[in-house]
């Protein structure tokens, strides 16, 4: 709805195609920051490229336009219905468009409109590439969203996102947080819809029903609507759709490694083409008629009444189960089944999003600034007494003999290994006058002296202090690692808060009493979440030791 798109050809060079996009908003600022978006950082093989850019038909005053490949290629569900490839072919598309994702991910880029209509299959050779990134967004853009979440395709959004808008309904100038789990989730869609030849939840529901689907029932393996799926390759899908983002492979190389070791373990299955072939035409599979089994956070119809175990004895397996978790962790509150539709439009299309009703005695959710890839959240809040004391202690005792998720010991995992400061890296900070240097830094400007809940992977970390050409505010990215007693950090990237440029760096987290590498934990959190202060040290070094 915002632009138009042409196939063109030069006046000098008729033949050779290209396609041209022209934007037909009123306001150009959507067309004009996808046009950033391509030429800063989204440049890879895999994604269409930019050739020259303009505005018509005044040079100044015109409507923004920007000329890119023209990608003779098939959508991703068209290629697989028309050419049937084998699910060998198709699992290889789906690790290339994972890693395609893994390098814009790392550069800071989010596609947020993933669906098999944006990717486009270029014969020979069965090549993948991305387009339309109207909605895509990059770190440090400015800001066009003008509803709770980014525009997009219901039955393709995450069970997060919905989530979101479910809980902050109410304060309609929250904007979610998108985040590489979600690009994941739309590429796990776009496998299952190739596989299987039907959606994991169909565009075609009611809204309401849609998102209760998305965020509260799992889909059915894709084996249920195609036998031919391979086994190892429907594990792999359905652990792209898992409703928790900490469930799904964390990054595209994540996902590309799940998606080849299911390839190797597959053996002959994957010869086999997607769909059965009758005269000349596949056969698509039908639909399962009841498939969508019960959720595990979905209340259950009990059992004869014969067997019926006592209340206490259910309670008392839930929190062994980890669906409600005592102490640090998160509490899981289960939402009413009835269902209200906001009233406002969320998506490109039209579809409303349901509202799930606030149960009384809910615990406060800390909603996230903005349109930022936050990686720290807030620690969370204690319970009530009333939830607390929900727990009695013939509850508690079920889980004697039961290994219960609050108690169970952290891994000791290893620190990340030894490495050495790339050339560029170095010659970078001499320059910004950083060089071997100890200086201070937050996780979060809000939080001032306060705890944070940082989480392994990707990570942004802001100085609070002044060195050389580096003002306080300047932002690094990189990554954290969580181990058993400490967290530790390696920055690669850092922006200048004035300039906006990004030079290369070596940055790693330091305590400062001792000067030893990471951070200590506190008290709180779990294999993949660590409580750490607020402020922190950082120290730019020549080499990433162990």
């Amino acid at each position: 709805g915002y632009g138009a798109v042409y196939r063109v050809e030069p006046l000098e060079a008729p033949g050779r195609s290209f396609a041209l996009k022209l934007s037909l908003h009123p306001d150009p600022a959507r067309a004009l920051r996808e046009m950033a978006l391509l030429l800063d950082r989204a440049w890879h093989p895999h994604v269409v490229r930019v050739h020259a850019t303009g505005r018509w038909p005044d040079p100044v005053e015109g409507l923004p336009y920007f000329v890119m490949d023209f990608i003779d290629g098939r959508a991703l569900h068209t290629w697989a219905e028309n050419f049937n490839p084998t699910f060998r072919q198709l699992a290889m598309v789906g690790g290339s468009v994972a890693m395609t994702l893994d390098v814009l991910h790392a550069r800071g880029v989010l596609h947020r409109d993933l669906k098999p209509e944006h990717i486009l299959i270029r014969e020979p050779g069965h090549v993948p590439m991305l387009i339309d990134f109207g909605a895509g967004d990059q770190t440090g853009a400015t800001t066009l969203t003008t509803t709770t979440l980014p525009p997009g395709t219901l039955h393709l959004r995450s069970p997060e996102a919905i989530r979101f808008q479910q809980l902050h309904w109410r304060q309609p100038e929250l904007r979610y947080p998108s985040t590489e789990a979600d690009d994941l989730y739309a590429l796990g869609v776009c496998l299952y819809r190739a596989a299987t030849g039907h959606h994991p939840f169909s565009p075609e529901l009611a809204p309401d029903l849609l998102t209760v689907l998305i965020t509260r029932r799992p889909p059915p393996s894709p084996r249920a609507i195609n036998p031919q799926v391979p086994e190892p390759f429907a594990r792999a899908i359905l652990r792209l759709l898992e409703k928790s983002p900490e469930r799904r492979p964390r990054t595209g190389v994540e996902a590309h490694a799940e998606l080849m070791e299911a390839l190797l373990s597959g053996g002959d299955a994957f010869e086999a083409r997607l769909f059965e072939e009758a005269s000349d035409r596949i056969q698509r599979p039908a639909w399962p008629s009841q498939p969508y089994p019960v959720s595990v956070t979905e209340p259950m119809a009990p059992p004869p009444a014969s067997r019926a175990p006592s209340r206490i004895h259910v309670l008392g397996l839930t929190a062994c189960l980890g669906i409600v978790l005592v102490g640090a962790g998160t509490w899981g509150v289960l939402a009413h089944t009835t269902t209200r539709v906001e009233a406002q439009a969320s998506t490109s299309t039209g579809h409303k999003l349901a509202i799930v009703p606030e149960p009384q005695h809910s615990v406060p959710v800390a909603a996230p600034p903005p349109e930022v890839h936050a990686t720290v959240t807030p620690k969370p809040p204690a319970p009530s007494p009333k939830s607390a004391r929900s727990l009695k202690p013939a509850a508690l005792a079920a889980c004697m003999g039961l290994a219960c998720v609050t108690g169970a010991p952290l891994v000791d995992r290893p620190q990340p290994p030894s490495e050495d400061c790339p050339k560029e890296a170095i010659d970078a900070m001499e320059e910004l006058g950083i060089a071997q240097l100890q200086w201070g830094g937050e996780f979060d400007h809000k939080t001032g002296n306060g705890n944070v809940t940082v989480r392994e992977g990707r990570a942004t970390v802001y100085t609070t202090e002044s060195w050389g050409r580096v003002a306080a505010g300047a932002k690094m990215t990189g990554t954290v690692y969580v181990g058993s007693k400490r967290v530790y950090g390696r920055f690669t990237q850092i922006r200048l808060k004035k300039t906006g440029e990004t030079h290369p760096i070596c940055v790693e987290l330091v305590t400062l009493e001792d000067r030893q590498t990471g951070l200590p934990r506190l008290k709180g959190g779990d294999e993949d979440t660590a409580i750490l202060f607020n402020q922190i040290s950082l120290r730019s070094i020549l080499r990433y030791d162990e």
